[in-house]
């Protein structure tokens, strides 16, 4: 086999052009690494064809063969010879580094790229989190806040980058390391409008100014993930979180952490939520919608029913006319 496959490799200097493209694909028919050595000076050839075939070989076999196949690559002249050897960083299960290195200046941005995250996930990251923190592509800032090599205090500093995406990564790599952010810092970061739902764990730890004004802001997504947060945390009406949002007339929040509770202090909160006019009236009909399933509770019916002899818009009386009469036709 040796033999056969050291003939095929030679054939990929031969003279005859059909000779060759017949090698290369008994070659790859093989899918023998070894032969990567046999596409190295097709690199070079003058036939592009030859010369993509060169880099399928690397692209194929290069991790079998090791880092070092990719020295030849990463030294070579053509663009995309240097980028298939940084695309092939990532796959190695081995040390990249010296190629990474070598790669790392380059003037093609996706080589600076794909070397810069091949040093920051390796095992040496915290040797080269400083490097990268200080470059002007905001892109390998990010990659560098995220690193595992990254510090606390690191991971800090990034809140105060320029770039909005470099401080949202900051604000992931802290949650996910359980380092909460104080109220000032909260509060810039909504002035520089970063994406609540990444503020959300640490304005729960800590209610205040920036617990309102993300909830004044909270929508879709970022609202579900607020109240969910807040059902985690809080289990009374009386947990601070609830308080400082009730004070702060952010009411809609507060119903949605509501939903589900069904103490005689809560009842007494969700209708006196339902009154307040200054809330969506679609938005307080599904409260009372989501209600039906407690329709065989008597004091609950009660105070549906007072609620029906009120003024409110005709949308909820609906909704607590539909409550009632679910409570008759269990009890005929």
């Amino acid at each position: 086999m040796a033999g056969g496959l050291d003939g095929e490799i030679s054939k990929l200097r031969h003279r005859d052009i059909r000779e060759r493209r017949r090698a290369v694909r008994v070659l790859f028919d093989t899918d023998l690494p070894r032969a990567l050595t046999g596409f190295v000076p097709l690199l070079n050839d003058k036939d592009p064809w030859f010369r993509s075939k060169a880099l399928e070989a690397h692209r194929r076999w290069s991790v079998a063969m090791g880092p070092e196949t990719l020295k030849v690559l990463a030294e070579h002249r053509s663009i995309e010879a240097r980028r298939c050897a940084a695309n092939l960083l990532g796959e190695f299960e081995k040390d990249v580094t010296a190629i990474a290195l070598l790669l790392v200046e380059d003037n093609d941005l996706t080589c600076r790229r794909k070397s810069a995250g091949a040093l920051l996930s390796g095992s040496d990251a915290e040797a080269f989190v400083e490097r990268f923190l200080s470059s002007e592509d905001p892109y390998l800032r990010r990659l560098a806040i995220a690193s595992h090599g990254a510090n606390a205090e690191q991971r800090r500093q990034g809140l105060d980058d320029a770039s909005s995406a470099v401080c949202e990564v900051a604000l992931q790599a802290m949650n996910a390391h359980d380092e909460a952010l104080n109220e000032a810092a909260m509060l810039n970061l909504l002035a520089r409008g970063i994406d609540g739902s990444t503020l959300i764990d640490s304005a729960v730890q800590n209610p205040g100014q920036a617990l309102v004004e993300l909830a004044q802001q909270a929508k879709g997504p970022t609202m579900k993930r607020l109240v969910s947060a807040l059902k985690n945390a809080c289990t009374s009406q009386d947990d601070l979180q609830i308080q400082c949002l009730l004070e702060a007339e952010q009411h809609s929040v507060v119903g949605r952490w509501l939903q589900g509770k069904r103490s005689s202090s809560d009842d007494e909160l969700r209708w006196r939520l339902l009154r307040i006019e200054s809330i969506d009236q679609i938005e307080r009909s599904r409260w009372i919608e989501r209600l039906l399933g407690r329709c065989g509770e008597e004091e609950l019916i009660d105070e549906a029913r007072v609620f029906l002899t009120e003024d409110h818009p005709q949308l909820l009386l609906d909704a607590a006319q539909n409550l009632s009469t679910a409570f008759d036709i269990l009890n005929p």
